[in-house]
């Protein structure tokens, strides 16, 4: 290629393998050489806007799963700790019944918790 058909090219000092290129993709493209090399940049720049979006998209989700994953964990606990609020408080209930025995059987509900409440084999821990 000679030097006249390609002026805006001369002084970026590009190789003329590449000059030809970018000569032949701006008549294909009907542009002018600085304007095919202008939006060859612009489209390079773009993509690693949307690669580094992508990347960033990508460790945020990593790290939504992780807070997810930790909220999880932390609604299990709650519910075993609701569970064991659930069989003290019937446990606390069984205590207060038998410290107020009833006319008919005034042992029965201290034998309950003696025994052990509900199945759990709560030994009477002493009042």
């Amino acid at each position: 290629m000679s030097r006249s058909a390609s002026p805006q090219l001369d002084n970026l000092g590009l190789p003329e393998e590449l000059k030809i290129k970018l000569m032949e993709a701006a008549t294909r493209n009907n542009r002018s050489a600085a304007e095919e090399v202008i939006t060859r940049l612009e489209e390079t720049f773009s993509r690693e806007d949307i690669a580094e979006a992508k990347a960033a998209r990508d460790a945020l989700l990593v790290e939504l799963g992780d807070v997810l994953q930790t909220g999880l964990a932390a609604a299990d606990d709650l519910n075993e700790v609701q569970a064991s609020l659930q069989k003290a408080q019937k446990i606390l209930d069984a205590k207060r019944a038998a410290s107020h025995p009833s006319k008919e059987n005034p042992n029965a509900e201290r034998d309950k918790v003696v025994n052990g409440i509900d199945g759990y084999g709560i030994p009477d821990l002493g009042e």
